[in-house]
């Protein structure tokens, strides 16, 4: 209704988390995870930001005890539509459990989210919640994904009958990818910002070092689009 339109900022996937499945679910990738993750040994699962649960529910159907977790309380509604098991709200730089893993991921590029100053306790925090032998998988980008999108990308169209702007541009002197996602909705438009820091992978490698893991690093794990992490509890 004319006059009724207004602008809305918000964060954390507090709209995002209602049209992830249909607009950013990446199933390709979710192949190349699971051809790791079934080279691992044990079937404790703890997954950080877990986002929608898709790869929890996959696992938990495969006979994985999963534990799925995320720091947004709307993805954690929204992950209600693919799984129906535990599913804590938790921060995954310094979440505490009286309980410990033989496999711990992160996925989807999510510990991007974090800072340089945050990797190293977010390590040792996860390196005490692995048993002994156990392994902590992630991914993340590529230092490609910096040249990709140095030029602004912008998609639009229409997902779940709304109307979507969806913006990436990449900051090269701050190492980082700045996301916008507009949903044009009936009370109107709604914009949510997203940014992930892009690092070096030596530097992630000796933070890695120091937590105490044996490293494995896969560079071309997504060709130009993302590294895979693997690191062993001695």
């Amino acid at each position: 209704m004319e006059g009724s339109w207004h602008f809305k900022d918000v964060d954390n996937y507090e709209v995002l988390a209602k049209y992830y499945d249909a607009l950013l679910q990446d199933e390709g990738s979710l192949k190349y995870w699971l051809e790791y993750i079934h080279q691992l040994k044990g079937k404790d699962v703890l997954e950080l930001a877990s986002g929608s649960a898709v790869m929890a529910k996959i696992l938990k159907n495969e006979g994985y005890n999963v534990v799925a977790s995320d720091i947004s309380e709307a993805m954690k509604k929204a992950s209600k539509r693919n799984f129906d098991g535990e599913y804590l709200i938790l921060n995954m730089i310094d979440f505490k459990l009286d309980r410990s893993f033989d496999i711990i991921l992160c996925i989807c590029d999510s510990i991007n989210y974090l800072n340089e100053d945050e990797l190293l306790p977010m390590f040792k925090n996860v390196y005490e919640h692995l048993n002994s032998g156990g392994t902590f998988l992630f991914d993340m980008h590529s230092m490609m994904r910096l040249e990709e999108f140095k030029d602004e990308y912008i998609e639009e169209g229409q997902v779940l009958d709304t109307n979507y702007q969806w913006a990436i541009l990449a900051d090269t002197y701050q190492k980082q990818l700045q996301e916008r996602f507009i949903f044009y909705m009936d009370e109107g438009i709604v914009q949510e910002h997203h940014v992930q820091n892009v690092f070096d992978i030596k530097l992630v490698k000796e933070k890695m070092l120091a937590a105490g893991f044996e490293v494995e690093i896969v560079e071309d794990f997504i060709e130009d689009e993302k590294v895979l992490v693997m690191g062993v509890k001695r």
